[in-house]
């Protein structure tokens, strides 16, 4: 977890209007991914799993609540005409001991970058990785493999859209071999 609660204040230390808990989360993802397509390991080491709005680290709210606590993060109230809507997470103070490498944090240096708002159009900045998230079934592990995240996961033969919850999918159908 220790690798985590680095990565998570790096992007927030990079990050001026601070990050909601969905962004990090999508943003530590596709940080692991791109640094695993590149290396054949995570930043993070951790386990992410498939939940309706995001991919997330299983330990992400152990790290969170732990850098609270400790005063590296601070938690402010996202206030609109509408009310609160939501928290973002704002960086603190750095946590002694930094142990990212130099690779490491050129990879979130560009996934940060990729997204220096709210993070949306990831298919269009990560499309193998987005899809290695959505075909994995509701609540279980994403799974990191190197001959499967490294290439596009189908064989695009026919494209149409889906909608669920009022969220838009790409659908993608594959040739099964004959």
């Amino acid at each position: 977890m220790e690798k985590l609660c680095h990565a998570i204040l790096w992007i927030l230390e990079k990050s001026p209007n601070g990050r909601t808990r969905l962004d990090l989360a999508k943003l530590l993802y596709y940080s692991d991914g791109v640094h695993f397509q590149k290396h054949a390991e995570m930043i993070t080491r951790g386990i992410y799993i498939h939940l309706e709005d995001s991919p997330y680290p299983v330990k992400l709210n152990e790290a969170i609540m732990f850098l609270k606590e400790k005063g590296h993060v601070s938690a402010t109230p996202v206030i609109s005409a509408k009310g609160v809507q939501g928290f973002n997470l704002n960086f603190s103070q750095p946590l002694e001991g930094l142990i990212l490498t130099r690779e490491e944090k050129r990879v979130m240096r560009k996934v940060n970058e990729a997204f220096r708002g709210k993070v949306v159009d990831e298919s269009r900045h990560y499309p193998n990785l987005y899809e290695n998230y959505v075909v994995t079934p509701l609540y279980e592990a994403i799974p990191f493999d190197v001959a499967r995240i490294n290439t596009k996961i189908h064989v695009f033969m026919q494209k149409s859209l889906l909608n669920l919850s009022g969220k838009i999918f790409r659908v993608l159908f594959e040739r099964s071999p004959e």
